[in-house]
């Protein structure tokens, strides 16, 4: 009995790797950090953690230039190497203009960061901070409201005045009559 065949194309297909990050997808694995290195599914959250815009970048991506919101401006290494053309299995690489929470493991500048640590990126922090609602009235309006105040208690004790005694004119003049 002859040995069954199967197209190469075929058996190539099922020896090809089928995960998102694999050639099968399409993507590289320099492109996928999940890809290249091996960390805890939920990585810890850094006592040091900040929030901050990559101002810019050096050594392929991985160190950046940080302006923090609160203001500072800090520099983080994403690699234990940081030179370029050089890799490890754990480098970060940052995007200029990207915010991002880092969670470095370092406590100070420059911040040792790698794609094991919860850093992810975050929205764009907002250009103003909002103006809290008005509590106080303006002086105009203030004002206006004691000038009509004033009217209408005006108005309202002259008619308890006026009422009254056309009442009692209009009783004098039926009695006389």
């Amino acid at each position: 009995m002859p040995p069954p065949t199967v197209p190469l194309l075929v058996a190539l297909a099922l020896l090809a790797p089928t995960s998102a990050t694999g050639a099968a997808s399409g993507t590289s694995a320099a492109t996928s950090p999940a890809a290249r290195a091996s960390c805890i599914a939920d990585p810890p959250r850094s006592e040091h953690a900040f929030t901050g815009t990559v101002a810019s970048t050096s050594a392929d991506g991985r160190v950046a230039q940080v302006r923090t919101d609160d203001g500072r401006d800090v520099q983080v290494v994403g690699s234990p190497t940081p030179r370029p053309s050089t890799a490890t299995s754990v480098d970060r690489s940052y995007t200029t203009g990207t915010r991002y929470e880092f969670h470095p493991l370092t406590p100070a500048s420059p911040y040792e960061d790698n794609i094991c640590t919860a850093t992810h990126e975050v929205a764009a922090a907002p250009a103003t901070p909002p103006e809290p609602p008005a509590t106080t009235v303006p002086t105009g309006a203030f004002v206006t409201a004691l000038v009509a105040l004033g009217v209408v208690a005006l108005v309202g004790t002259a008619a308890a005045f006026l009422v009254p005694s056309r009442r009692r004119r209009n009783r004098r003049r039926r009695r006389r009559a």
